[in-house]
């Protein structure tokens, strides 16, 4: 049975996940199975915007308790969950979350990698995990950064979940849609990514990824490395070329 499966879609990557029966709970095999997934969308050429999303009535209530009770879980997992979760963050290609119904505990630190998150209407998110005497993973190095430590601290500590309006008004979440019209949407935002060059797009995110790790000096040397990738590529001298075409165009039609 697959418990993660990928779709393709001409350059739309899909990664979903496939467990609906426990709402896609984290079982022993996700670190494995989810590595594969990411390696599969990041190493196929054709691919250049990766959706996230999940089956059933929700997006994934983080560890399997069960699995975990019963010792097939060992605390090694932890520990080998989150590199699998940074290379979901640090993929040249942008990521896009659906969320649905309850996206809670490694739910939630899975989709604060990805580039943006859409939830809809139904949505729950939190981080119960101090409440039940766990940890809630790096998202304690990961929350701050995308929300503010005021913000990301008290979902920590206090484990409480939110709704997806609260989630829009912190920043947890870019857009919140009605049910049915999720998947339309995560396509809607696709598409607008497909139009922005590859070659731009990557260095753009590899750059604000290391935004918070690097000092400014480092990072402009950085961005100077990237700068010159990107001015270099034959997408920028398409874009040149056709800002040429549309400027002789313009002055053809003023007459000067």
């Amino acid at each position: 049975m697959t418990r993660i499966a990928v779709l393709k879609r001409g350059a739309i990557g899909e990664i979903r996940l496939s467990r609906p029966e426990v709402l896609n709970a984290l079982g022993r095999d996700w670190p494995v199975d989810m590595q594969s997934a990411i390696d599969e969308v990041n190493e196929d050429p054709d691919i250049r915007v990766v959706l996230l999303t999940a089956e059933g009535r929700g997006f994934c209530s983080g560890v399997d308790l069960t699995e975990l009770a019963a010792g097939e879980i060992q605390p090694r997992w932890f520990h080998d969950a989150e590199p699998v979760i940074r290379a979901l963050e640090t993929m040249d290609k942008p990521v896009l979350a659906g969320i649905q119904g309850y996206c809670i505990g490694g739910g939630l630190q899975i989709v604060i990698a990805c580039d943006v998150r859409i939830a809809a209407d139904d949505a729950v998110l939190g981080l119960p995990a101090a409440k039940e005497a766990f940890l809630p993973g790096m998202s304690t190095w990961r929350l701050a950064r995308l929300i503010g430590m005021g913000h990301a601290r008290h979902l920590i500590l206090s484990g409480q979940n939110i709704g997806p309006q609260e989630a829009y008004r912190i920043g947890l979440v870019n857009l919140v849609v009605q049910r049915e019209t999720l998947e339309r949407e995560l396509e809607v935002w696709a598409a607008r990514y497909l139009e922005v060059p590859a070659t731009s797009l990557k260095w753009a995110k590899r750059l604000s990824n290391e935004a918070f790790d690097l000092p400014f000096e480092r990072l402009l040397d950085q961005y100077d490395k990237a700068m010159g990738v990107v001015l270099a590529s034959d997408e920028h001298r398409s874009a040149m070329e056709e800002w040429r075409a549309r400027r002789s165009a313009k002055r053809s039609r003023d007459g000067k």
